[in-house]
């Protein structure tokens, strides 16, 4: 293969100042585009533009390829592993390694001819890579200190010189680990003499001025692989830990050290350097303010703990515990939830239609906060590394890398957004209540008290927690409320004959199981969904849950909010009176045992007339707003009756919603009947097949799209999640029901409107291609 001049000259543009393989990439990339495609000149710019965008990640070489070698049809750029490249670029290659006069370009190539093992003898090219690198790395550090000792032009500190400086060194401690892992994993017996280079580029780097650091690092690591490395790197970690003492150099002083730690052999070295080690992050700590030394004395205390310097960890704790509040800055990020016009007067207004203070506690018992089961992370959502502190201590609680990327902890923090904002409409009830009864202690105990589970002598308590509340004194509300919340529950479990005592076991002592355990048993006892859910999301301190319970009677936190408060009280409610029968009886309440109702009894079964689903409020503010709602649902004309009829009940199911919540899921199940009907219509002997099949067979014969057969099946594997109780009606709010079921009706239409396709004939012998 014939070098081309014009191509050549591109490769070598950069040879006077070393310029990185990347940059080379611009000149050859400007070359590409600037020939005509498909002559030989425009392919070698091609090759080589790819060899120089190559990145080595972890000891594999991959590639953001440019536009020439896109595959997708969306113009995206495309990886691709060096052995997957087209045999004519590795002959480019091989062609132009030998004749370029760069030598990171050269090596690069040759490094790449390695990794693909091209040719009848790839050692060569690895001799040649090894030999360029080394070449490259004498000649960037030769223009560094040409440039560092100009008298023309004296590098200033921070400044663009010293930048350039400090960048070439790097890469020629890259370009000599790079030399030093060919040579290594090949035994090449050069590999000697670049180690010494190595060690010898370390010790001129702690005699810079100003020091690069970031070069020690980077070759330390690549040789500890080897012991023979060990002694000439402990003189080398010695002198660097000792150099990087002062201020502003503790992070390398430790990073040294811990380093040198690897290397010692005996038990008295190792101990001695990790005293060292300690004392290096106690100076950093110390050097550092606010958060940053909260998190360096934590670094401290588990290097301690792991090192087994029982001295020393007790020195970092009774250090970190001297930290006040005021020494950690931080600020209160709010985010504004607008809540819907009226969704406060709707909530007020339920209480109003209560025919007393009984029925009207009752109703707060038995309506639950809105729960979506499923959320998803907004596009583009920045993500960070995110620590937890409990400003008690200090103390770190825990360290993710990145939390918004989790989907389920994206989804505690909505499920406690929807919380909050229900915290609000539970308040102006119990304020409403309180208006409108002027409930004392003495009038709510005996009604709190009628469930069996609920002892009298408790709930006077709980009573007292009711009145602190309407007297603005929420410390005494939650000290009252909590506790005896978890006992109303430890009873209800024990009433059902499920475990709350664990028995001792050897040492471990018997015990009555602890609120955490209780609320892991919600599930047995038959709550219904949400109210599981809700319990574990407001009490619990697990990960994205509010855990006030701990948080509270712990002093873990200021005066919670009244809103939080309204909430556990809301709770105590709902465990107490969650299947037992509402306050209005038609029997005297002295007059026998009272039955307990089915756990999914509506509170309002004994109202003459429907009431305003609170709920419903946080999308509407009155019933009229739902003609608005389901304006867009149109039945299809033409359709058979019986699926016109289904989809008329479907319609005003989502409108009546505003009355029963759940009416909204129910409607879109309804959909998908009339979309079974129409199938059924359209299949030929489509009989008593399930829908699952009908679909199929839709899709086979050309009756429905690819879009319209995944739309069904998602329709159908909801329908059977809501069918079997693996999702709750509530996550269906109206506006997103009036969106899929005014896709349901436009997916009805189509599919009645269309015909079958026949399968498409051809006289193409498959197996030639002819």
């Amino acid at each position: 293969m014939d070098v081309q001049p014009a191509v050549l000259s591109a490769m070598n543009s950069g040879v006077d100042s070393c310029e990185p393989p990347r940059k080379v990439g611009r000149a050859l990339c400007t070359g590409y585009l600037n020939t005509t495609p498909g002559n030989e000149e425009h392919e070698h710019f091609a090759a080589l533009w790819a060899a120089m965008e190559f990145r080595l990640q972890d000891g594999t070489w991959g590639a953001a390829l440019g536009p020439f070698r896109t595959t997708d049809d969306n113009g995206d750029l495309v990886p691709r592993a060096v052995r997957d490249m087209a045999p004519a670029f590795f002959d480019t290659w091989a062609a132009y390694a030998p004749e370029t006069t760069h030598p990171l370009a050269r090596a690069r190539l040759h490094h790449l001819l390695w990794d693909a093992r091209h040719g009848t003898r790839p050692i060569e090219h690895l001799r040649c890579a090894v030999h360029s690198y080394r070449a490259g790395a004498r000649t960037l550090l030769t223009r560094a200190e040409e440039q560092q000792e100009s008298p023309a032009n004296p590098p200033e500190p921070g400044g663009a010189a010293t930048f350039e400086v400090g960048l070439a060194r790097l890469r020629a401690a890259d370009a000599l680990v790079l030399a030093h892992e060919l040579a290594a994993t090949t035994r090449r017996p050069e590999c000697t003499d670049i180690v010494c280079e190595m060690i010898a580029l370390g010790h001129a780097a702690l005699d810079w001025t100003p020091p690069v650091p970031d070069v020690l690092t980077r070759m330390t690591a690549p040789l500890m692989a080897s012991k023979d490395n060990w002694s000439a790197l402990h003189a080398l970690l010695e002198r660097a830990a000792d150099e990087y003492c002062g201020e502003g150099r503790f992070h390398y002083r430790v990073e040294f050290l811990e380093e040198l730690l690897r290397v010692v052999r005996t038990d008295d070295e190792r101990r001695d350097v990790n005293e060292r080690i300690h004392r290096a992050r106690m100076e950093l700590a110390d050097s550092s303010t606010g958060l940053r030394k909260l998190l360096a004395l934590e670094d401290a205390a588990r290097h301690a703990r792991d090192s087994g310097l029982s001295d020393a960890l007790n020195e970092v704790r009774r250090t970190q515990q001297k930290i006040g509040r005021d020494e950690m800055p931080m600020d209160t990020i709010r985010t504004p939830v607008p809540l819907p016009p009226g969704y406060l007067q709707a909530a007020s207004a339920a209480i109003d239609a209560a025919g007393s203070m009984e029925d009207a506690l009752h109703f707060i018992a038995t309506t639950p906060a809105t729960m979506s089961d499923s959320a998803t992370l907004p596009p583009g959502l920045l993500s960070l590394p995110t620590v937890y502190i409990n400003p008690n201590g200090p103390v770190v609680t825990r360290t993710v890398e990145s939390d918004s990327t989790r989907g389920d902890g994206f989804l505690s923090r909505q499920h406690v957004v929807a919380l909050e904002v229900h915290g609000l409409a539970v308040e102006a009830q119990l304020d409403r209540v309180r208006d409108r009864f002027r409930p004392t202690a003495e009038d709510l105990a005996p009604f709190l008290a009628r469930p069996q589970h609920a002892v009298e002598t408790r709930m006077r308590g709980l009573a007292r927690a009711f009145e602190a509340f309407w007297e603005g004194d929420v410390d005494t509300a939650l000290a009252l409320a909590l506790p005896r919340l978890e006992g109303i529950l430890r009873r209800r479990l024990q009433a059902a004959d499920i475990g709350v005592i664990t028995h001792a076991n050897g040492e471990t002592i018997g015990q009555v199981q602890q609120l955490g355990s209780l609320l892991d048993k919600l599930g047995e006892l038959g709550f219904p969904e949400p109210w599981p859910h809700v319990l574990r999301t407001v009490l619990g301190n697990a990960e994205g849950q509010m855990n006030l319970r701990n948080n509270v009677l712990h002093d873990l936190v200021d005066t919670p909010s009244r809103h939080r408060t309204a909430l556990v009280l809301q709770i105590a409610l709902a465990v107490i009176f969650l299947g037992e029968q509402p306050p209005a009886r038609t029997t005297p309440a002295d007059s026998g045992p009272r039955t307990p109702l089915p756990w999914n009894a509506a509170v309002d079964q004994h109202l003459p007339f429907p009431v305003p689903d609170p709920r419903a409020h946080h999308f509407v503010t009155q019933y009229a707003d739902m003609h608005d709602v389901v304006a867009g649902l149109t039945v299809p004309s033409g359709i058979p009756q019986s699926a016109a009829t289904v989809l008329h009940t479907t319609r005003e199911l989502l409108r009546h919603s505003y009355f029963c919540y759940e009416f909204s899921t129910v409607a879109l199940l309804h959909a998908l009947i009339a979309m079974e009907i129409v199938l059924r219509a359209k299949i030929p002997d489509s009989g008593t097949k399930p829908l699952n099949t009908l679909i199929r067979q839709g899709n086979e014969s050309g009756l429905l799209t690819e879009r319209q057969t995944e739309f069904l099946h998602d329709g159908r594997k909801l329908r059977n999640r809501i069918a079997h109780g693996q999702r709750a009606h509530s996550v269906m709010p109206p506006h997103w029901g009036a969106g899929m079921l005014t896709t349901s009706f436009a997916l009805i239409s189509e599919v009645w409107a269309a015909q079958p396709t026949p399968p498409a004939t051809t006289g193409t012998d498959e197996g030639t291609g002819i």
